[in-house]
């Protein structure tokens, strides 16, 4: 049985300890239930980060030309940026800020971003799976980046100067909780 099987095996597992849990009390198990959801969302994610090579979905950024910038994406008070390195270390000294255009028609947004240097495009990197949220009523399975938040050992898929993948994803910003 292969590593993706075997998640999603115990994935079910969880699924039916919750579906048992109700049947036995009902909501007096809500937090079990919860409990053995949750996991069992973060397993099947796990399950298809494994299928991908241990890689996932992420928004990067690209300078105009196409090459990958050295940046990380980040959650900031008036919303999501990348914070642009001075180096390829994402442990280095930050350069500056670069953030996204919000134009809702992704062609003004993507024409938006290009006047200031830059393409948000998407790469796949080490990743894998993590609850994540505020509280108990928006946790949600996540990939996480595993490689600290920049890294060149990523494969392409999109470098912004093609908005196809953006446009199926409805841009970045639209699915940036998934991603993170």
């Amino acid at each position: 049985m292969d590593t993706a099987t075997a998640l999603r095996a115990q994935a079910a597992d969880h699924d039916k300890k919750a579906q048992t849990s109700y049947e036995r009390s009902d909501t007096d198990g809500c937090l079990s239930q919860w409990g053995s959801s949750m996991v069992a969302q973060e397993l099947r994610l796990q399950a298809d980060i494994n299928e991908a090579g241990g890689r996932a979905l992420f928004p990067a950024l690209f300078d105009t030309s196409g090459a990958l910038v050295p940046a990380l994406l980040t959650d900031g008070e008036w919303g999501w940026y990348f914070t642009l390195l001075a180096s390829d270390d994402p442990n280095g000294r930050r350069a500056g800020w670069f953030g996204p255009s919000k134009a809702r028609k992704a062609a003004n947004a993507r024409a938006n971003d290009a006047a200031k240097g830059y393409y948000i495009g998407y790469v796949m990197a080490p990743a894998k799976a993590e609850l994540r949220g505020g509280n108990i009523m928006c946790v949600t399975a996540i990939a996480v980046r595993t490689d600290g938040g920049f890294s060149r050992d990523v494969t392409i898929v999109d470098n912004g100067q093609h908005d196809e993948y953006g446009e199926v994803l409805g841009r970045w910003y639209a699915i940036r909780g998934d991603l993170i």
